[in-house]
């Protein structure tokens, strides 16, 4: 699994600090209930949660055990969005095997970090936050354009739908609009939709996208049937619409810019990790046939 840049950053982020055992799962228990960790002793009397783990920026570690005061250093990694792997020098004599991958292995489960013993799941819980200096990343929507940037101007023009994010014979994924077409007739003939419904979906397939060269993203919708051009005046003077050319009126419009040779767009999407405000701002690339993805993968556009 290939992570970026914010993956990692938010892999950080999350697991940097101190970790206590908060409760122990028996795998073969007949519930798999949640087992207090102050009620799984071993033989001296010592409950787990003697046992912490301090995870630091620079990707070592020091493992605890207050009931005897040991610690065992050790580094670790982020291996997927929601798996780490450490390493300690000296694990408590286990053996390096599927039983110590197991222990060294840790997964984020609703909040904890999950790691193995054997048939025993031992889930802990954040008790303190570690420091973390790593500075994010500078957002597209705070740069400026270079002279260069303003030139960029390959994208301008008219796009439409090629292929949109639908539900088909049980599957949801991206297909070509004439197929989804077909399928909302289909859908439509069966009385498994109604009319409203098909128009809406179909108003999204004729919808239109305008990149102006003034840096704007003009998301046209087709002026529905029987609306007369006095209406859209009107509509226009009144603010209800941003515009109108060849049948089609604007719904909104978004920003666009050209950074160190690339192009992006203002999604105004309002996202966070974490509690944390990521980007709005997307990167507009061209697939291998020459479509742009637009709408967070949804659909899929071609110029015309």
């Amino acid at each position: 699994m290939e992570l970026d840049e914010q993956d990692l950053r938010d892999g950080l982020k999350f697991l940097v600090g101190t970790w206590q055992v908060d409760y122990i799962v028996n795998a073969f228990s007949n519930d798999l209930a949640h087992i207090p960790a102050t009620e799984f002793k071993s033989e001296d009397g010592t409950d787990f949660t003697a046992i912490t783990y301090e995870f630091f920026e620079d990707h070592t570690l020091i493992l605890r055990n207050s009931a005897n005061g040991r610690e065992i250093k050790g580094t670790w990694e982020q291996t997927g969005w929601s798996e780490y792997h450490y390493t300690a020098e000296d694990f408590y004599d286990i053996p390096d095997d599927s039983f110590r991958k197991g222990v060294e292995t840790l997964q984020v489960v609703d909040g904890c970090v999950v790691f193995s013993i054997g048939f025993l799941a031992i889930g802990m819980k954040k008790t303190a936050e570690g420091v973390v200096t790593v500075q994010k990343k500078q957002d597209i929507g705070d740069i400026e354009m270079s002279e260069a940037d303003k030139k960029c101007m390959d994208i301008v023009g008219t796009y439409r739908a090629a292929k949109m994010m639908s539900m088909i014979g049980g599957k949801f994924e991206l297909f070509p609009v004439e197929e989804v077409i077909a399928d909302l007739d289909k859908q439509l003939a069966a009385g498994a939709i109604d009319e409203h419904e098909a128009g809406q979906m179909k108003s999204l397939i004729e919808a239109r996208y305008e990149f102006t060269d003034d840096h704007r993203v003009l998301e046209m919708a087709k002026v529905p049937v029987g609306v007369s051009e006095e209406e859209i005046k009107k509509a226009i003077e009144a603010g209800q619409i941003k515009g109108y050319k060849d049948g089609y009126f604007s719904r909104g419009e978004k920003e666009w810019k050209a950074i160190g040779g690339k192009y992006y767009y203002d999604t105004q999407e309002q996202r966070e990790v974490f509690g944390e405000a990521l980007s709005s701002w997307d990167e507009l690339v061209f697939d291998e046939d020459g479509l742009l993805n637009y709408g967070s993968g949804f659909v899929k556009l071609k110029k015309i």
